[in-house]
C-alpha cells in the first residue's frame, strides 16, 4: 500500500546563493526560514530542508525544489510558503501556478 502524501518522506532544497541577481539576494533565506518555522510548528517531520547552491536558474528565482518529486518552483515569495506546504508537502499536489521548468543544462534532469 502506498503511503498517503503526508507520510511520504520529502526533501526540499532552497537555493540560497548570495548575490544581487541570485536567489539569496531575492529573499530565498527568508523563504527557507519561514518554511522551516512552519514545518516545525506543524510537526511535519517527514519533510527535510537543505540550502543548495546556484543551479543557474536565478533568473527564475528564488528557487525551491521538492524531491523525490522533482518539482521545481520559482519566482517565490515568503507568502507562497503556506500554500506550498498545504498543497504539495501535505496534500501531494504540486502548486501549478508556482512551478517552473528549468532551462539550459538542467532541463534534461527536470521531472514533469
Amino acid at each position: 500500500m502506498d503511503p498517503t502524501p503526508a507520510q511520504r518522506n520529502l526533501h526540499v532544497f532552497v537555493c540560497t546563493t548570495v548575490g544581487r541577481h541570485h536567489c539569496g539576494g531575492m529573499g530565498s533565506e527568508r523563504i527557507l526560514l519561514r518554511l522551516r518555522d512552519e514545518l516545525e510548528r506543524r510537526g511535519l517531520t517527514h519533510v527535510r530542508t537543505t540550502r543548495m547552491g546556484c543551479n543557474q536558474q536565478h533568473h527564475q528565482g528564488p528557487i525551491l525544489i521538492v524531491y523525490p518529486d522533482g518539482v521545481w518552483y520559482g519566482n517565490l515569495r515568503v507568502e507562497d510558503v503556506d500554500e506550498l506546504i498545504d498543497e504539495h508537502l501535505i496534500g501531494g499536489r504540486p502548486v501549478e501556478h508556482l512551478r517552473i521548468t528549468p532551462d539550459g543544462e538542467w532541463a534534461s534532469t527536470a521531472l514533469t
